[in-house]
């Protein structure tokens, strides 16, 4: 261990304090920051810089096309079979090599470019005093200049797919220990803490930060996108669909479940989402609301046969009217967007020719979950993986055999094997033929269920019969009321117009003196005036 603090030169590399000899971070250790995703961010931080800082260990192909891009790079690391490997790869190019904790190294000058893909777990010495997070963090923006590039990645410990690493391979789901842990200092809380710190730009990494396939802006990364991406490649049974995930994803939301996050500072913001499909090729990715696979199994966890038929057919009219479009996917690829089925990328690869085989090994998938993963579903326990994809099958009419299904499940596994994908695996019981019972029963749902779909067309057609009837009646009523009150009113003025003439004329022949003499009797000028009104209004009423 070197004890100095001033840099020293050891062959092709500088020392600092806190150097290693013991193991290498780079050769036999964890998965280090690779992949497609990564490297975009890379390449893109190393475009035209001056001064390039890799801190950490990065995996070389990586590093390959990050230093080319750079006119000069420095690459701190702590282990001296790193920098000895490091320095020796790239003695031909301007790249300087550092050997100790990266928080006793001072550059000469700061870096307009700074790359931390591998966070920031393997840049201290294990010898000195545990140092957080944050403490890391300001040492490295000190380092840089303030308006530099930066890409940082950051490990998300409470994420239910690192916990899934830590169940062992032979314990049941039962005994899988889920608890989460407990925030410490060692890493940030929460990805807007993380982009505070450096005042840059936050994406979440799926299913881990190792070798991310997918990166999104938080507010693009959906339920449907988070499973299609949460599968590890070393846990093929998806045991992350699970309660544990989905409550994760229902409460938290998509950022609290990733795998890790990424903080970019300096960058042209990327795309929503940008991602490779399992094949390893970069693809454009659907934002879809929900996963039509942990809809349902959640109907399947609820036994709700009804639920679970609903979406067997949504798939077979998808697939049904464009089979190309599904032909190269996985059941766990699969969303729901505005009560529709939709793929959530484009693939090219070939799982199948015609709808029906795509549509039985997409249902084969979807029993090979329910049965990994331990749920329920609406039929009798002891239902196989063969037995309950002949079972789903029968809920929309489709007939067909175990048989059948083995032989279209070999074809799905041999092409998805040579793709370079992962088959889904479940616990295969021996086979047998489905309980003929049981598809009779089904068949007898389906055909009741057609029953009354077409009983509630009748009455429909019956009602909207009635209320036609029912209007025609109302309008002839009201047409014969009308007439009447018109022969009324007519009758009405034929018998006032008579009466009120003959006053009128008796009125009109006394004689004015008599007229005048009675007029000055007391009393008579105002029933005169009485007499006159009434008159008028007898007249009023003669006119309408």
């Amino acid at each position: 261990m070197n004890d100095t603090d001033t840099p020293s030169k050891l062959d092709a590399y500088s020392v600092v304090s806190g150097d290693m000899y013991d193991w290498s971070d780079m050769v036999g250790a964890r998965t280090l920051p690779r992949g497609p995703v990564l490297t975009r961010f890379a390449v893109a931080t190393a475009d035209n810089a001056s001064h390039l800082l890799v801190v950490g260990p990065h995996d070389l192909d990586l590093l390959d096309a990050a230093i080319g891009r750079a006119a000069t790079t420095t690459v701190v690391l702590r282990t001296h079979p790193d920098a000895k490997l490091v320095s020796e790869r790239y003695a031909d190019r301007s790249v300087d090599v550092v050997c100790g904790d990266l928080r006793s190294w001072t550059p000469d000058r700061p870096a307009d470019a700074v790359l931390a893909l591998d966070g920031f777990g393997r840049v201290a010495t294990i010898d000195a005093a545990p140092t957080d997070w944050h403490a890391i963090a300001e040492h490295l923006v000190g380092l840089a200049t303030p308006d530099s590039r930066l890409a940082v990645v950051v490990p998300n410990p409470a994420s239910p797919l690192t916990q899934l690493r830590t169940v062992a391979p032979e314990a049941s789901d039962e005994d899988a220990d889920w608890s989460f842990p407990v925030h410490d200092r060692a890493n940030p809380p929460s990805l807007a803490d993380a982009s505070a710190r450096f005042a840059g730009r936050g994406y979440t990494l799926w299913p881990d930060v190792g070798s991310p396939t997918l990166a999104a802006a938080p507010e693009s990364c959906s339920v449907a996108l988070a499973v299609a991406h949460g599968r590890p490649s070393d846990t093929p049974t998806l045991r992350e669909v699970q309660p544990t995930l989905g409550r994760t994803l229902d409460t938290l939301g998509a950022e609290a479940a990733a795998g890790g996050w990424l903080v970019a500072r300096g960058l042209e913001p990327i795309a929503a989402v940008v991602g490779v499909d399992r094949t390893g090729d970069e693809t454009s990715w659907t934002a879809a609301e929900r996963s039509w696979l942990v809809e349902a199994m959640r109907d399947s966890a609820r036994r709700d046969a009804s639920g679970l038929r609903r979406h067997v057919r949504l798939l077979r009219e998808a697939v049904a009217d464009a089979p190309e479009r599904w032909c190269g996917l996985q059941v766990d690829e699969i969303g729901l967007d505005a009560g529709s089925v939709v793929p959530v990328h484009e693939s090219t690869v070939k799982l199948g020719e015609s709808a029906e085989e795509i549509l039985l090994g997409l249902l084969d998938e979807l029993a090979a979950f329910i049965c990994a993963a331990g749920w329920r579903h609406p039929w009798p326990a002891g239902r196989g993986r063969d037995e309950l994809t002949v079972l789903l099958a029968a809920t929309i009419d489709v007939a067909v055999t175990p048989a059948d299904v083995r032989r279209v499940r070999q074809q799905r596994e041999s092409s998805l094997t040579s793709s370079g994908m992962t088959p889904v695996v479940a616990p295969r019981q021996a086979p047998q033929d489905a309980d003929p019972g049981e598809l009779r029963k089904l068949m007898a749902e389906n055909e009741a269920l057609r029953g009354q779909v077409t009983w509630f067309k009748q009455q429909m057609r019956q009602r909207q019969t009635m209320t036609h009837e029912v209007r025609t009646a109302a309008r002839r009523d009201v047409a014969g009321l009308n007439d009447r009150i018109k022969e009324l009113e007519d009758q009405l003025s034929a018998a006032q117009a008579p009466a009120v003439n003959r006053v009128a004329k008796r009125a009109s022949t006394v004689p004015g003196r008599a007229r005048s003499g009675i007029g000055r009797v007391p009393g008579v000028r105002p029933a005169a005036r009485l007499l006159r009104r009434v008159l008028r209004a007898i007249r009023r009423v003669a006119r309408r």
